[in-house]
């Protein structure tokens, strides 16, 4: 049975949708906010064309991101407020772009919210800025391969 520090990755499921949607909503750091309607039919989008990852302790999921494979954007990366600062979202992270590097992509890209924890997180982790977008969220990109 995984630990607190160790969970499960799998992919997401439509069953997965009712929670994505709670950890997605209790985190204060959007660029967007959408209805229930509006958010099944972007993750819909997003388990069709993406590859989804959720993390989970075995009993609940606790976070949950997205990757394009084809424009290499990390399209989400969410992690409920109760287990954040457990390595959770790294690890999302990493999936995503390990992902993108088994189809042939360098880098990776993101957009997300100046001045944020989540920009600080990525900064530190080592991706740069590559531009601001015209709603003035940041463009971050990663090289993936050396």
């Amino acid at each position: 049975m995984p630990t607190p520090r160790r969970g499960l990755l799998r992919p997401a499921a439509e069953t997965d949708f009712p929670r994505l949607y709670e950890i997605w909503s209790s985190v204060d750091e959007h660029r967007f906010l959408q209805d229930w309607g509006r958010f099944v039919e972007t993750a819909t989008a997003m388990l069709r064309g993406s590859r989804v990852w959720v993390w989970s302790d075995g009993v609940e999921v606790h976070g949950f991101a997205a990757a394009d494979p084809v424009s290499a954007e990390i399209a989400a990366v969410y992690v409920h407020p109760r287990a954040q600062g457990r390595g959770i979202g790294r690890a999302l992270l990493r999936k995503c772009c390990d992902g993108l590097v088994k189809r042939g992509h360098r880098h990776a890209w993101l957009v997300t919210s100046p001045g944020t924890r989540a920009e600080r997180i990525y900064r530190d982790a080592g991706w740069q800025e590559a531009g601001i977008e015209a709603s003035g969220a940041v463009r971050l990109r990663k090289r993936l391969v050396a």
